[in-house]
C-alpha cells in the first residue's frame, strides 16, 4: 500500500494540478444504539471517475470554476478559511474533472481535500490530509474519503467511540457528515492495495439524496438493531478485508452480494432509491457475466464485478438503451491517494 501522497515536493510552475480518486463505499458498519464505537465504512478509491483541481494565484479575488450550487458554495467558504489560516493570497481554483453531486463518490469530502491541498501547495504547504478534512467540517461519520485521498485502495475505519449519552440520545450522534457533532476523521484500520479486478460503474437514474431529506431519513431509519451492526462488522472484518487480503475473489464477491442483498442498512439505502433501484440490482444477480453488485451510499451509482467484461459491457449498455442506466464504464481501484503535479 502506497502510504505517502504522489506530490512534486519542490515548486517548479506557478499553477498546480490536484487529481484524487473518487470513494465508492460498501456500507457503513456501526449504527446501532449499544455498541461502543459508531459508523465505520468499508470503502474503495476508483481511478475513474476522479476529482481533478487546479488551482493558481488569483490577481484579483478568489474565484472558483467548473462547479455549481453547494459545491460552488463550499468550496468558496474553504477557500476562505484556508486563506486566513495561512495568510495566502487570492486564488483561481478550477475543477476539471468535478464528480456528480449525491451520487455516492464522496464528491465533496473528496473535491475540497483536492483544492485545499493544491491550495496549501500554492502557500508553500504541504497539507495534513486529516487535519484538512477536519478543518473544512469534513470526516464526521466515516473516514472513506479522507482516507482514500491519503492511502487509496482498499480501506476500513471503525468510526468514532460513543460518548456516555451515546444510547440515550443516539440519533444526535447517528447523522450524515454535516449534520455530526464536530469530530476528527477517523484513523482507517484496514489499509490493503486492491487487486486489479476490473469494475463496471454503473451511472443509474435514481435519487440524488442529501441535505435535510438525507438528514431526515437517518432520523428516521437509525439506530438499527444491535444485531444488524454486529452481523456486518462481522461480513467486513471477517469477510471483505480478508478476501482483499488473500485476492480471493470468490468470497469477495460472495460478501458483496450477502451485504446488498441482505444488510440491514444497505437494503434500507436501496429502498430509498425506490422499486427501480431494486429491479436494477436484481437484474445485475441474475445476470451469468456478473460476479456481483451493489449500490455505493445513497446511490444511485452501482457498481459491479465480473470475470467477463465484454458480457457484462454489453448487459449495461442494454441497460442505457432502456433508460435504466445513463452511462457506464470500467475503472480500477487506485492504489495511491492525491497526484501533484506544477504546471508552467
Amino acid at each position: 500500500m502506497t502510504s505517502h501522497l504522489t506530490a512534486t515536493s519542490t515548486r517548479h510552475g506557478s499553477t498546480v494540478r490536484v487529481s484524487s480518486p473518487a470513494r465508492i463505499s460498501f456500507t457503513l458498519i456501526s449504527l446501532d444504539a449499544e455498541s461502543r464505537r459508531r459508523n465505520g465504512i468499508a470503502s474503495i478509491g476508483v481511478e475513474r471517475p476522479g476529482a481533478t483541481v487546479t488551482a493558481a494565484v488569483a490577481s484579483g479575488p478568489t474565484t472558483i470554476t467548473g462547479v455549481e450550487g453547494e459545491h460552488h458554495a463550499a468550496l468558496t467558504a474553504a477557500a476562505d478559511t484556508l486563506r486566513t489560516l495561512w495568510d495566502g493570497p487570492p486564488v483561481h481554483l478550477d475543477i476539471d474533472a468535478a464528480l456528480p453531486a449525491h451520487s455516492g463518490f464522496g464528491s465533496k469530502t473528496t473535491t475540497l481535500i483536492a483544492a485545499g491541498y493544491a491550495y496549501g501547495l500554492l502557500c508553500d504547504r504541504t497539507p495534513d490530509i486529516r487535519w484538512l478534512s477536519a478543518t473544512l467540517g469534513r470526516g464526521r461519520t466515516s473516514g472513506a474519503s479522507t482516507g482514500l485521498a491519503e492511502h487509496g485502495g482498499f480501506l476500513v475505519d471503525c468510526g468514532h467511540p460513543n460518548p456516555p449519552d451515546f444510547a440515550d440520545e443516539p440519533r444526535k450522534y447517528l447523522r450524515p457528515s454535516h449534520f455530526a457533532t464536530a469530530v476528527e476523521p477517523p484513523t482507517p484500520l484496514v489499509k490493503l492495495d486492491f487487486p486489479d479486478w476490473p469494475i463496471l460503474i454503473l451511472l443509474a437514474n435514481g435519487r440524488h439524496i442529501g441535505g435535510a431529506e438525507e438528514l431526515e431519513w437517518f432520523t428516521t431509519t437509525m439506530p438499527i438493531p444491535p444485531a444488524e451492526s454486529w452481523r456486518t462488522s462481522h461480513l467486513v472484518f471477517m469477510g471483505l478485508a480478508p478476501a482483499v487480503a488473500e485476492r480471493d475473489y470468490d468470497t469477495f464477491c460472495s460478501v458483496v452480494d450477502e451485504l446488498t442483498f441482505t444488510g440491514y442498512f444497505k437494503r434500507a439505502q436501496i429502498e430509498l432509491q425506490g422499486r427501480e433501484m431494486v429491479d436494477l440490482l436484481d437484474e445485475g444477480r441474475a445476470q451469468p457475466s456478473i460476479d456481483a453488485i451493489a449500490m455505493s451510499s445513497h446511490g444511485p451509482t452501482c457498481f459491479a464485478f465480473t470475470r467477463d467484461p465484454e458480457a457484462a459491457a454489453h448487459w449495461a449498455e442494454g441497460l442505457r438503451e432502456r433508460g435504466l442506466i445513463r452511462d457506464h464504464w470500467f475503472t480500477t481501484v487506485r492504489n495511491s491517494g492525491l497526484a501533484a503535479d506544477w504546471l508552467p
